[in-house]
C-alpha cells in the first residue's frame, strides 16, 4: 500500500494507495473533525485540491453517531467526499478530557471510561471498539487506540503509557484482522492501519515503543503527542533524532 518513489538528498517521496485514490507523500490533511472543515463548503475544499482529510472517531461516535453514518453507507457519502479520509482513534480527545479533569473518566489497562462532554452520558472505549467504530465509518486509513499522556508526565507514568500503547496496538491489530474477515474486505479495499509511537520526551522510551510496534507490523507509524514541552518549546531532538524509527 506504500512504496518509496524517490529518495534524494535525504528527502523522500512516496505513494500511498487507498480505496479512494493515491496519495503522494508528503501531503497535508486538514481537520474535518465532525465530518466537515469549519467555515468551508465541500466545493470550497475541493477548490483547494486538498488530497485527503482527517475525521475524528471520538466526536463522530458521540454526534451524530457511528450507527447513523454506517446507515448512510459510510463517512464519504455522509460528507459528500470522494478523497481519501483518515480517522484518528479518539484516544487523544478522550485522554485530554480525563487529564484535564479526573471527574470526566478513568483509564485502566482494559479500557477508557469517560463522560460525554455533550450530555454527561457514560461511555467506554476499548482498542477493539475504536477499531470497530472506524470500520463503521468506512475510512481509508485508521489509527490504533493509544495511551496519549502529556509530555511532562513522570518517566514512570510515561513508561506505563508506552507499555499500554504497545499492548493496545496488538489488540487493535487482532481486531482489525477480525473485521477484515467479517466484512469480507479484499486487499485493495481494506483500510490502512496506522499505529502511534509514544514516550514523551524520553528518547529511549520512544525507541522502545517504535521497535515493539514494528514487530507487530502496521501500514504506517505516527508520532504520538505534541512535539512541544509545557512551555511551548519545540522538541526538535524528540521529533527528529528517532525519526528513522517511524519511517
Amino acid at each position: 500500500m506504500f512504496k518509496i518513489e524517490d529518495n534524494k538528498n535525504g528527502l523522500r517521496r512516496g505513494e500511498i494507495k487507498t480505496a479512494h485514490g493515491k496519495l503522494t507523500t508528503p501531503f497535508f490533511m486538514p481537520d474535518a473533525t465532525r465530518g466537515f472543515v469549519k467555515l468551508l463548503s465541500e466545493e470550497e475544499v475541493k477548490s483547494t485540491r486538498t488530497p485527503a482529510m482527517v475525521v475524528n472517531t471520538f466526536h463522530l461516535y458521540l454526534q451524530p453517531g457511528s450507527d447513523l453514518i454506517k446507515k448512510s453507507t459510510g463517512i464519504h457519502k455522509f460528507m459528500d467526499c470522494s478523497r481519501p479520509l483518515l480517522s484518528d482513534s479518539g484516544g487523544f480527545q478522550v485522554f485530554s478530557l480525563i487529564h484535564r479533569s479526573a471527574n470526566m473518566g478513568s483509564i485502566n489497562d482494559e479500557k477508557v471510561i469517560f463522560k460525554s462532554p455533550i450530555d454527561g452520558s457514560r461511555h467506554e472505549l476499548t482498542p477493539e471498539r475504536s477499531i470497530q467504530i472506524q470500520f463503521d465509518l468506512g475510512v481509508d486509513m485508521m489509527v490504533c487506540l493509544d495511551d496519549c499522556p502529556p509530555n511532562e508526565f513522570s518517566r514512570a507514568d510515561l513508561e506505563k503509557a508506552v507499555n499500554r500503547t504497545i499492548a493496545w496496538a496488538h489488540r487493535c491489530k487482532v481486531e482489525y484482522l477480525k473485521q477484515l474477515k467479517i466484512r469480507k474486505l479484499t486487499s485493495t479495499k481494506r483500510p490502512l492501519l496506522f499505529c502511534v509511537v509514544q514516550g514523551g520526551a524520553e528518547l529511549d522510551l520512544r525507541e522502545k515503543c517504535a521497535r515493539q510496534l514494528a514487530l507487530i507490523g502496521f501500514d504506517g507509524y505516527g508520532f504520538g503527542a505534541r512535539p512541544i514541552d509545557k512551555d511551548g518549546n519545540f522538541l526538535a531532538e524528540v521529533m527528529f533524532e528517532n525519526s528513522f524509527l517511524y519511517s
